[in-house]
């Protein structure tokens, strides 16, 4: 996704407690470790010695599986710039003492003295923030799209094209763009509705070719509970004609020729909860919705003020910790609100209309601000001094090194920073 957010890690470093640098993926969705790198760059060396690493892994599910094995050809890729003066003997033994830091090797890679990295995230209930934190990182939860979305999205509280129903409302309004990788089972749900013929009242598109490019006939699922008992099945469905980027924009003839969202999140067949903008489109279009995320996802909701619609609409699939029965339940909660009677409906709106108040409400983005202030101070406060195992490697390679590497200015700075360092933890210790 190529959507600017500049901003928001700018916002991010303004609330810092200490000096860091950040680094995040880039473009915004990117996965690859040669797409990590600096939200700015540095004159020189200092910084990236001598303030603390973070990492901003917000976006997208962890994946620390995916990071554990790195050659050396992965982690200087787009990061040579940095270290294009430096020798071969020298890249590549920092690309092996990199090798086995998973999203820490691109910190390493740049420079630091420290031996945790802080790591930015979006999810609850995570077995891999668990890694993470077992693998010497420091973990900081924030809910990183309430905030992106709050932006993408702010047009919709005056938007006077909202609001305007049309006379030939279908019930259900969904999006089904990419399945590949953890959506799969977005393909799942698509075959039960036309089982079901929900179809015939939902407003639906679905992506034929994944963003991985292959057909969906094609994809291999990790859960056989998703297999489909017949693919030619979504061929009933209508072509999806819009890209990633419409995860920024809403539609409002989408929103008025329907009555209901489904939201398929990102992240399903889980315990995780990682809840992202799509979410807070039918939220911030007062559009009631049904939620396809992992388990409790709509405690997660109610939990920051957000009201669901119990008991106008069945939420008892919330509670249920299998994906597939998870998804037999949303369709038979799809099924009772096909024949739902004004009044009922007047009651879900009531509330998808708090919904729409609340998330732009200052208490809303003071709750999440207040959250995130809390959690970097106190992640900040566990970082140790850097005077362990990294710190004397690193000083054992410098001295070899010096001659070849750093100019008379830059090891100058590097033995002023180091001093000014210590006098700065030192301070924030007294």
């Amino acid at each position: 996704m190529n959507i600017p957010l500049d901003n928001l890690y700018h916002w991010i470093e303004g609330m810092l407690p200490a000096p860091a640098v950040i680094y995040l993926f880039y473009p915004h969705g990117a996965k690859n470790i040669s797409d990590l790198s600096v939200v700015k760059t540095y004159l020189d060396y200092s910084p990236y010695w001598f303030n603390i690493p973070v990492i901003a892994h917000d976006q997208e599910p962890l994946d620390f599986a995916y990071y554990e094995k790195l050659s050396v050809d992965q982690i200087i890729k787009n990061h040579l710039p940095l270290n294009s003066n430096q020798s071969t003997e020298y890249l590549q033994y920092l690309g092996e003492f990199c090798s086995d830091k998973n999203l820490a090797s691109v910190p390493y890679f740049f420079g630091t003295l420290y031996e945790q990295t802080i790591l930015i995230h979006s999810e609850k209930n995570s077995s891999d923030v668990e890694k993470y934190q077992q693998a010497n990182f420091l973990p900081v939860y924030y809910w990183a799209h309430a905030i992106i979305a709050r932006d993408w999205y702010r047009f919709a509280p005056t938007d006077p094209r909202l609001n305007q129903p049309s006379s030939k409302q279908k019930t259900f309004l969904i999006y089904c763009r990419d399945w590949s990788h953890r959506r799969e089972y977005r393909l799942k749900f698509v075959e039960m509705l036309v089982e079901n013929n929900l179809q015939e009242t939902s407003q639906i598109s679905i992506s034929k070719i994944c963003g991985e490019g292959y057909h969906y006939t094609q994809h291999e699922f990790v859960n056989a509970d998703f297999e489909l008992k017949n693919s030619m099945t979504l061929d009933l469905i209508p072509d999806n004609q819009v890209d990633s980027n419409e995860s920024a924009r809403y539609c409002p003839d989408d929103i008025n020729r329907t009555k209901i969202s489904i939201v398929l999140e990102t992240v399903f067949d889980d315990q995780r909860i990682h809840l992202t903008e799509k979410i807070f489109r039918p939220i911030a279009c007062g559009h009631p919705f049904l939620l396809a995320a992992g388990p409790g996802s709509l405690e997660y909701l109610r939990s920051y003020g957000f009201e669901t619609f119990d008991p106008w609409i069945d939420e008892s699939y919330d509670k249920e910790i299998n994906g597939f029965l998870r998804l037999k339940k949303i369709i038979q909660s799809m099924h009772k609100l096909i024949e739902i009677n004004d009044y009922e409906y007047s009651q879900i709106k009531r509330i998808a209309e708090f919904n729409r108040k609340h998330f732009f409400s200052d208490d809303f983005q003071q709750q999440i601000t207040n959250e995130l202030k809390f959690n970097l101070n106190t992640t900040f406060k566990k970082v140790k001094r850097p005077r362990g195992k990294t710190w004397r490697l690193w000083r054992q390679y410098l001295r070899r090194y010096n001659s070849k590497l750093f100019d008379t200015v830059q090891v100058t700075n590097i033995e002023t920073n180091r001093k000014k360092f210590h006098w700065l933890r030192s301070q924030r210790q007294t």
